[in-house]
C-alpha cells in the first residue's frame, strides 16, 4: 500500500522545474521587449557621450560651420528661415532673440529651421550643437 502512495507522486517530479523553465521564458521575452522599446534610445545616449567626450570640455571643438539666416518673403515676411552646416551630425538647437523660441531640429550636413511669427526688428539667432559649439547669425528687420 504504501508502495502506491509513493507511486502516485511520482509522476509529479519534473513539474518544478517545467514551472521554473516557464517563469525563465517569460522573463527573457519580457526582457527583449524592454531592449526592443529602449535599444535605440540607449544608443544614442551612448552616441552623445561619445561625441562630446572627442570633443573635449565646453565644446571646444565647434562643429558648427556656417550659420545664416534670412527673412522670408524678400524681407517681408514674418518668418525666419535658419540655415545651419555642421561638420558633424548632430541636433542643434535654435534661439530667435525677439520672441525667446527655441526650435531643435538634427544635422546630417546642414539642416534648415524655420522660426515662425518673429518680430518686425532686425534680430539674432543662436545656434547650439549637441556635439559642441554656439554661433550666431543676424536677420534684418521686416521691410
Amino acid at each position: 500500500m504504501k508502495w502506491l502512495i509513493f507511486n502516485k507522486y511520482s509522476d509529479e517530479k519534473g513539474q518544478g522545474l517545467v514551472e521554473y523553465a516557464l517563469i525563465l521564458v517569460l522573463v527573457a521575452v519580457v526582457v527583449i521587449a524592454i531592449l526592443l522599446t529602449l535599444g535605440p534610445v540607449v544608443g544614442n545616449v551612448f552616441s552623445n557621450v561619445v561625441a562630446n567626450l572627442q570633443l573635449g570640455p565646453g565644446g571646444a571643438n565647434n562643429v558648427i560651420t556656417s550659420v545664416s539666416a534670412a527673412r522670408t518673403g524678400g524681407g517681408n515676411g514674418n518668418d525666419v528661415v535658419v540655415t545651419i552646416s555642421v561638420s558633424t551630425n548632430t541636433s542643434v538647437a535654435v534661439d530667435d532673440s525677439q520672441n525667446a523660441s527655441t526650435q531643435t531640429a538634427t544635422c546630417n550636413g546642414s539642416c534648415t529651421v524655420t522660426l515662425t511669427g518673429v518680430g518686425d526688428s532686425a534680430g539674432t539667432v543662436t545656434v547650439t550643437a549637441a556635439a559642441g559649439g554656439t554661433r550666431t547669425g543676424g536677420y534684418s528687420a521686416k521691410n
